[in-house]
């Protein structure tokens, strides 16, 4: 199964290797998130953070992601592609149990692709929202 999922990316597009990203994220599946990506991918949080390569460092990087947000969720709402880049926008969700309430994020992130495999990745979001929402008021 996993060999058909490496597979079928081979002949991913953009849009595809897109949502398979945010979805291996999703489901907490570092092999997962690893086969849709290059060997010399990169990674920029924000456009003017520190870039993360190669891969490997990107699926480590994203390890302390999920596991700082136990029970978020990612989702995918929607995809612009064209070619071999993608524009994702897609919300994080976590309930906090404190607040009462689902704390939601909404942001984008521009994926670069070549050869079927994901060669760069920069996302954008509300830097204050997201710090207001999940680091502020989630008490961290």
């Amino acid at each position: 199964m996993e060999q058909d999922r490496v597979a079928a990316a081979d002949q991913a597009s953009a849009a595809e290797l897109g949502r398979e990203f945010f979805a291996a994220i999703d489901a907490r599946d570092p092999r997962r998130l690893r086969a849709t990506l290059a060997n010399h991918a990169s990674f920029r949080a924000l456009p003017h953070r520190d870039m993360i390569r190669p891969a490997d460092e990107i699926v480590a990087y994203f390890g302390t992601v999920v596991s700082s947000y136990p029970t978020a969720r990612w989702e995918v709402t929607d995809v612009i592609a064209d070619g071999e880049r993608a524009a994702v926008q897609f919300t994080l969700r976590e309930f906090a149990t404190h607040l009462g309430r689902e704390l939601l994020s909404e942001q984008v992130a521009i994926f670069r692709c070549n050869g079927g495999r994901i060669t760069s990745i920069v996302g954008y979001y509300d830097s204050a929202e997201f710090r207001g929402h999940f680091w502020n008021e989630a008490g961290s």
